[in-house]
């Protein structure tokens, strides 16, 4: 009775912070709409992914304004609307010369500990990527719809990226989550990108607020739950998502450098069949940045810990204590990337990332502990935005147990952008 007292107190402060934090974007919406002019959303979705042939600043709009007709970008007849189309067609060439479950992307979570050998060449575009981003004045501010598809899902089908509307600082749909800073993300060719950094994308109402010329930004979400969890060991049931997850994020800028602060809090359950409910709840808290050191060369970094970090990168969550109970599980997660132009055209971009997980006493000995990945590129722009490279990829993988594995991939890539 005393653990189901204070499951039932964890649970009413987890709905009133999740209330409040719905409460406060509400109000904010409004009485920001009533005062003062609204904004474009500061932190616009996909942060270009300009992996290959240079790498945009995606703290900005990563699309000139539409009177100044950039390329990819049309005025609607008889209207104020533009729209522009964006995307590119990509070509991956790899080879692993060790045994990985993640063919297409590289995945080292994938990677066996049993001592399976292996050696595999694929080709694929599954990257290729198309987008459309609509916008018009109203009297709330530049309104925008995006929309991006590409086609890296089960048998090569159309899988929806992103999918958001934004009218001044009000965004909803899917996108980036609030928790994640996509400027940071490390530049390599392979777009799975470090296994421990945050990327996730998913459907969120986000409230942001900047001013022009203000080296501060910030927002706050609402996002849809997700959080995966490892289930008690021969007990029937099915996790449950409550409430949504309550993100928000800080920002600091100068020049095209920056440092980001960012949290989430959340909940994992599992609702037994026979049995109590059992919650857990997740938090996470992330520093991260880019800063410039040349013109050109930038330094990107992150540094994430929290009890349920994982949700945020693709593990799990929570997973069941000693008695059964579902626990959330600890987790650090770092990456240190460093990206140098040689000249206009050629770069090379070096990156390593390390996370841990502290594991429950209830989790299987084929559980996840621990995740290291490194990577070293050559990127040539050989022609006007059409590029090629080649990357050297290396990961490991630990079990709770101890058992572990390496893997080796070499990965060239052809990529067209339309424009």
């Amino acid at each position: 009775m005393a653990v189901l007292k204070m499951v039932n107190q964890e649970m009413s402060v987890l709905k009133t912070v999740a209330l409040i934090g719905f409460v406060a974007i509400c109000s904010a919406s409004a009485l920001c709409w009533a005062d003062s002019p609204a904004e474009e959303d500061p932190l616009p979705a996909d942060a270009a992914d300009t992996e290959l042939g240079g790498e945009e600043e995606s703290g900005e709009s990563s699309r000139k304004e539409p009177e100044e007709s950039p390329e990819g970008v049309f005025k609607i007849p008889n209207s104020k609307a533009t729209i522009g189309i964006g995307g590119f067609a990509r070509l991956d060439m790899i080879h692993d010369f060790d045994a990985i479950g993640s063919e297409d992307g590289f995945d080292p979570s994938t990677i066996p500990t049993d001592g399976t050998e292996g050696e595999n060449t694929r080709l694929h575009a599954k990257w290729t990527r198309f987008n459309v981003d609509f916008r018009r004045p109203t009297r709330r501010g530049p309104a925008r719809i995006f929309v991006e598809t590409d086609f890296f899902d089960s048998d090569k089908a159309l899988r929806l990226r992103h999918a958001y509307g934004s009218v001044g600082p009000l965004l909803a749909g899917q996108t980036w989550t609030t928790f994640m800073d996509e400027d940071a993300i490390p530049p390599t060719l392979d777009l799975e990108e470090p296994r421990v950094f945050v990327f996730v994308r998913q459907a969120l109402v986000r409230w942001s607020w900047n001013k022009k010329g203000d080296r501060w930004r910030g927002a706050v979400a609402l996002e849809d739950p997700g959080a995966e969890i490892e289930p008690p060991s021969g007990v029937a049931g099915s996790t449950e998502n409550a409430m949504p997850d309550l993100t928000a994020r800080v920002r600091g800028s100068w020049g095209s450098s920056h440092l980001q602060l960012s949290a989430f809090v959340g909940q994992a359950r599992f609702r037994a069949e026979a049995g109590p409910t059992s919650d857990a709840t997740i938090w996470g808290s992330s520093f991260t940045g880019k800063v410039m050191t040349t013109s050109s060369d930038a330094l990107r970094f992150q540094l994430a810990y929290g009890d349920g970090l994982a949700r945020y990168h693709g593990g799990l969550a929570a997973a069941p204590d000693v008695t059964g109970q579902l626990e959330a599980i600890p987790a650090i997660a770092t990456m240190v990337s460093y990206q140098h132009y040689w000249n206009e055209r050629l770069s090379s971009h070096i990156v390593g990332s390390y996370g841990k997980e502290d594991n429950t006493a209830g989790q299987s000995a084929e559980a996840l502990h621990a995740v290291g990945y490194a990577a070293l590129n050559l990127v040539w722009e050989f022609a006007e935005r059409i590029s090629f490279g080649g990357e050297y990829l290396y990961g490991s993988r630990e079990d709770n147990d101890g058992a572990s594995g390496r893997a080796n991939r070499l990965l060239f890539v052809f990529k067209y952008d339309f424009f």
